[in-house]
């Protein structure tokens, strides 16, 4: 059975947030979106609303958002609709994945490390050293101290629902990374290996609009501006450099007024500045020289990094997650050891100094993209696996 433009085909995708909040949403959305274009139609349910957009109501067909309780009403609604898969994006209600899974069938899309990390972070808490281990109750409690934000505020953690999650997961007929790193981790945690494909996100080559006209070359950070996504150790790194440097940060998150303060404190507030999050973010890309991904958590794959290809733009990394899927280091960017800002000063310096060099691996990660990340290649890997859901009795 294949999934071909035209086919009458209706899917739901579970999301804990309706909304644009990071990059599950726009993931989301651009698969809502393809899925459409195949002939599908996509409904959305949410557990909450964060904030309406209309670039991602477009997205589905129709969407719900629902209280936790009594699910039967909905499950009830989406089999007289014809509902055939469930496609989990986030979700943190146990008692919905396992209804679902009763009555549909399910694929999860694993974009983070939510379900087996009770920090969400996987790393260690006081120095933030990258975490290794597999999920297990009691020494994860301890990590966690069983507390966590909700809302700014500290929380206690349910230690028993999130067990319930966790397991409740595993019992779903099929699961899509971005990484083999990510892979690792599911099977690392119990998931069954035969379960998990790999996604190739898709990226179009954008037309190359040549180096950038300024004197001083940009540097590019765009994502959430929170401690996991390293701003901070990317400011502290610009103290270091060498060569003259402007330094754009896009994006929008907890830690902005402590990055700005950050940013005064080390006396860069002149050569650093903010902008708001952007969902049309390809003017930034073609004004930048240099796009940096500064990130302390282990990342599941880095999107950021490969729209950075897309628009023939080098990238340094800290080599944490599933970033070396995409980061060939001395090819089309470099890869800096984690956490490491005297060495990320020294990568950045290096290709500051050299507009041949910048353009060398912004060519070769532009290259990547079109050999690798096209179009086909990323519907086979989204559609085989539903294939062989539906063809499942």
């Amino acid at each position: 059975m294949s999934i071909t433009p035209g086919t009458a085909k209706h899917i739901l995708m579970l999301n804990s947030s309706r909304g644009f909040v990071g990059g599950v949403e726009r993931i989301m959305v651009s698969v809502a979106t393809d899925l459409r274009d195949l002939g599908w139609e996509v409904s959305g349910l949410f557990e909450q609303t964060i904030r309406t957009d209309p670039a991602f109501e477009a997205a589905f067909t129709n969407l719900c958002t629902a209280p936790r309780e009594d699910i039967a009403p909905l499950i009830t609604k989406y089999k007289a609709s014809g509902v055939s898969i469930v496609f989990i994006h986030k979700c943190s209600y146990p008692e919905w994945i396992k209804e679902f899974g009763a009555h549909f069938k399910t694929v999860v899309m694993v974009h983070d490390h939510d379900y087996y990390c009770l920090r969400r972070h996987k790393y260690f808490p006081l120095r933030r050293i990258n975490c290794h281990l597999r999920f297990n109750p009691g020494y994860c409690a301890l990590c966690s101290m069983l507390l966590e934000k909700r809302e700014g505020k500290p929380a206690l953690i349910d230690l028993s629902g999130r067990i319930k999650l966790l397991n409740s997961l595993k019992q779903c007929d099929r699961f899509l990374v971005l990484s083999e790193f990510m892979k690792h981790n599911l099977i690392s945690n119990g998931f069954n290996a035969d379960k998990i494909n790999l996604l190739i996100p898709h990226q179009t080559p954008k037309a190359i609009s040549g180096v950038p006209s300024g004197e001083i070359p940009v540097m590019l950070y765009m994502g959430q501006l929170i401690r996991g996504k390293g701003v901070d150790l990317l400011l502290k790194a610009f103290c270091e450099l060498r060569n003259p440097a402007l330094l754009r940060i896009v994006g929008r998150g907890n830690d902005q007024e402590y990055l700005r303060n950050l940013s005064e404190h080390l006396g860069l507030a002149h050569k650093v500045e903010f902008l708001d999050w952007t969902e049309e973010p390809g003017e930034e890309y073609v004004n930048a020289d240099i796009v940096v991904v500064p990130s302390r958590w282990q990342e599941p794959y880095g999107l950021i990094g490969v729209e950075a290809f897309a628009h023939a733009k080098p990238v340094v990394a800290f080599d944490v997650g599933g970033i070396t899927q995409w980061l060939k280091h001395g090819q089309n960017g470099l890869l800096v050891r984690a956490g490491d800002t005297q060495r990320l000063a020294k990568a950045l310096d290096k290709l500051l100094a050299s507009a041949d060099l910048r353009q060398q691996y912004g060519m070769a990660g532009y290259e990547m993209v079109k050999q690798s990340h096209h179009k086909e290649a990323y519907l086979r890997t989204l559609t085989e696996p539903l294939d062989r859901l539906l063809e499942l009795p």
